[in-house]
């Protein structure tokens, strides 16, 4: 595995950090009614669109809603030498959370 995994209680950490680009994997729709702070939505059907223009510079953390899709995006996009973590459960994880 060429990615590292984040707990949801590790995530808060992530998100004053400038270094770090997040990434909502799931349909506009669902990302228009809630999602993290600064995360940039890049919905995971249209992952062959968008997967070149990630900074490559930058941490880039990824999640959809239940943790399965970022999973599948965070092993396709190491392979390409992007810096990836995803989040474990997802973003409902993470907002239980909070």
């Amino acid at each position: 595995m060429d990615f590292e995994l984040i707990k949801c209680k590790d995530a808060p950490h992530y998100l004053k950090r400038r270094d770090v680009f997040f990434v909502d994997l799931r349909l506009p729709g669902q990302y228009k009614e809630y999602h993290l702070p600064g995360a940039h939505n890049y919905p995971y059907e249209r992952m062959a669109e968008w997967e070149n223009r990630l900074p490559m510079g930058r941490t880039i953390i990824l999640y959809c809603e239940h943790g399965n899709l970022s999973l599948m995006a965070a092993k396709r996009l190491s392979r390409r030498g992007y810096q990836i973590k995803a989040l474990i459960g997802g973003v409902r994880c993470f907002l239980e959370r909070v």
